[in-house]
């Protein structure tokens, strides 16, 4: 009955992370009733030209149902036809009505569907959100719309009167194929913050439209730097640690300073911020600090770290260390001890290849004489 299956949808990039699971995972089902129209917009105006309205869609009900499940990774919608049911016979009519058996049944004529309804991102990665169509064999056009922030633009838009894109923004391609006309999927090259929020995959057919959204969410993990490196601060001498944190998106980052000693592991509570700096490309930027009281010789060997969590890091905060050196401290560290070895070593190489040659030309001297 169909000219268009559901066998023509590419197979959906899955990202890092895969489904967001901060999102609702509930399963969502809706039913309303549905009006054919003509569409309204450039790019499908000219489906309709010299066909008039189809004597089919002035009889029956029309619906159109819509199924949402995150979880599942899919979304559809649908719209129904139900014709007429026939007469019952008049003598069956009266058992129907007390029973309440009379079944309802509908016809999808158009499907519009989701394999990628909710997507992750890192930045500079190209991205396909899947959509795909099921329906009879005439002329479609398509339109991808994004929407954030209260604003919205068109993205893409295929006018299948014309049989060419009618708009595309750079680096947005839609996966159009003749043999395959139920994939209309759209592909993002080179993802970067803009991009992030709700896409409308819209497929129109003369007469009807019906569409699909997928939410495409943009995470950056951070970069950390802590200094100063290496952290050696005199006796009674104070010192001031910066962990710089940089390129994350989005702003909701934490972090957390620890020292370990003798002591056990602590967590210090005398930190303080500087203000959030936004980069041209979306991405952010801060640094915490945290200050030393006077440093003491018995200090000598205490790690001092940063914590950064951030969405994109998972629950695995990011750390990174430092071990205070106190100049003059007694006793070497580790690092100080293989350091030294490695020193002694190179040292003795050079006295002994040093002194096989001043004793080997004494030998050849003696030789001559």
């Amino acid at each position: 009955m169909w000219g268009r299956g559901s066998g023509g949808i590419s197979k959906p990039l899955w990202l890092e992370g895969g489904p967001d699971p901060s999102a609702s995972s509930a399963v969502t089902c809706e039913v309303n009733a549905y009006v054919p129209q003509e569409a309204h917009v450039p790019w499908a105006a000219g489906l309709e030209e010299g066909q008039g309205c189809p004597r089919s869609l002035e009889g029956g009900k029309w619906f159109i149902a819509t199924v949402q499940s995150p979880q599942a990774g899919y979304g559809v919608s649908a719209i129904l036809h139900q014709e007429p049911p026939p007469p019952l016979p008049r003598k069956e009519r009266p058992a129907a009505q007390r029973t309440g058996s009379v079944v309802t049944t509908a016809t999808a004529v158009l499907s519009v569907f989701t394999r990628t309804p909710r997507l992750q991102s890192r930045l500079g990665q190209d991205v396909v959100i899947d959509c795909g169509f099921s329906g009879p064999s005439v002329r479609f056009s398509v339109e991808w719309r994004h929407q954030h922030g209260g604003a919205g633009r068109v993205v893409l838009a295929y006018d299948g009167a014309s049989g060419r894109v009618s708009v595309a923004e750079e680096g947005a391609r839609l996966f159009l194929d003749p043999q395959e006309g139920g994939n209309v999927s759209l592909q993002l090259q080179g993802v970067g913050v803009r991009h992030e929020g709700t896409y409308i995959c819209t497929v129109y057919l003369p007469h009807m439209h019906a569409q699909q959204a997928a939410e495409l969410r943009v995470l950056e993990p951070p970069k950390v730097a802590l200094r100063p490196d290496p952290l050696s601060v005199a006796p009674g001498a104070n010192a001031e640690l910066a962990c710089g944190i940089s390129g994350y998106y989005p702003q909701s980052v934490t972090v957390v300073w620890r020292h370990r000693g003798p002591a056990g592991d602590e967590e210090l509570t005398s930190a303080w911020e500087s203000g959030h700096h936004q980069a041209p490309d979306g991405t952010f930027s801060f640094i915490s600090y945290i200050r030393l009281p006077p440093v003491q010789p018995q200090d000598h060997g205490i790690t001092f770290s940063c914590h950064v969590a951030h969405p994109a890091l998972g629950e695995t905060p990011l750390r990174k260390a430092l071990v205070l050196h106190v100049a003059g401290s007694s006793g070497p560290s580790v690092e100080d001890a293989v350091g030294l070895f490695l020193i002694a070593f190179a040292l003795f190489g050079f006295l002994q290849a040093f002194s096989r040659r001043v004793f080997g030309e004494k030998t050849k001297l003696q030789k001559v004489d």
